[in-house]
C-alpha cells in the first residue's frame, strides 16, 4: 500500500518494473490482501496511466468466484471502481464488457448496480 501511495513521485518509473509482481497479489489467499491490492491499483492507475492496460487486464482476468462468497461483492465493487478510474482515460471493449457483465450478474445487489449505472452513464457523455 505504501508503494502505491508513493507511485505519484516515481520519476524513475520503478513501478513499471514491479507492476507484474504487484498484480500477482491478486492471487493471495487472504481476501483482505486482495482488496487492499485492488484498491492500491486504483491509486497506481491514477498516478501512472501508462500502466492502465496492464492493470485492467489483471483485474478483468481475476476470477471473483475463487474467493469466499461473503467477500465477492466487496471485491467486485473494488474492481469496478478501479476500472472506472481507468475508463475515464481509456475505454476498451474489455473494460466495457466486464462492467456490463458485472452489472447484469448476480454478485452485486440492486443498490450497487444502480450506483454503477449512474457513474458509468455519466462517464460515457
Amino acid at each position: 500500500m505504501l508503494i502505491a501511495e508513493n507511485t505519484k513521485w516515481d520519476a524513475e518509473n520503478r513501478m513499471e518494473e514491479i507492476i507484474d509482481e504487484y498484480i500477482a497479489l491478486l492471487n493471495d489467499k487472504k481476501p483482505i490482501t486482495i482488496r487492499q491490492c485492488i484498491q492500491s491499483l486504483g491509486k497506481i492507475a491514477s498516478a501512472k496511466p501508462e500502466l492502465n492496460d496492464k492493470i485492467a487486464s489483471g483485474l478483468i482476468s481475476f476470477d471473483v468466484m475463487t474467493v469466499k462468497e461473503t467477500m465477492r461483492k466487496s471485491i467486485l465493487i473494488d474492481i469496478m471502481n478501479v476500472l472506472l478510474i481507468i475508463r475515464q482515460k481509456r475505454k476498451t471493449d474489455e473494460i466495457e464488457n466486464f462492467i456490463l457483465n458485472a452489472l447484469s450478474g448476480e454478485i452485486l445487489d440492486e443498490k450497487s448496480k444502480k450506483q454503477f449505472h449512474k457513474i458509468a452513464g455519466s462517464q460515457s457523455t
